[in-house]
């Protein structure tokens, strides 16, 4: 199971083949989110809503901006973090990997997880509602979310 840029690195590379990718199985959806706990947010509220608008606007950036722009943007930090990584990959870009405008968090993006967890045995007792383990609280892209 490979996904994203290492999948399309390999395939490139020959002798395997994608059977199918998780857009195909699951549609558009975010296959991930940043976390803070809760005593941070309610410590910090201001510095998490800036670095929640600061990845929502850096979401719709690169949206709006052509492939080779992004691509040469992710190139240029690479090149100047000076740090052991494979700069290669960043060729099989296509996107942010976020389906929510400015990283608007929806409830199937963790009902998708919560219901797995639950019919593998994961969780224990009832299962959460998506809506109690996430925020577009401070989302300036979220209706509600503080939008400047």
């Amino acid at each position: 199971m490979l996904g994203g840029v290492i999948r399309d690195k390999a395939v490139a590379g020959g002798g395997i083949r994608s059977v199918f990718t998780d857009f195909q199985l699951l549609g558009p959806f975010s296959a991930g989110a940043y976390v803070f706990r809760d005593d941070f947010i309610t410590r910090n509220p201001e510095t998490v809503r800036a670095f929640v608008t600061g990845v929502g606007k850096a979401i719709e950036w690169a949206r709006s901006q052509p492939r080779e722009t992004v691509v040469a943007r992710l190139e240029a930090i690479i090149a100047k973090r000076g740090r052991n990584e494979d700069p290669s990959l960043v060729r099989y870009w296509k996107s942010t990997g976020v389906a929510g405008r400015g990283g608007v968090i929806s409830d199937q993006e963790f009902g998708t997880w919560i219901d797995w967890l639950a019919a593998e045995g994961e969780l224990k007792g009832a299962k959460p509602k998506p809506a109690d383990i996430y925020t577009n609280e401070f989302n300036p892209f979220a209706p509600g979310g503080g939008a400047a």
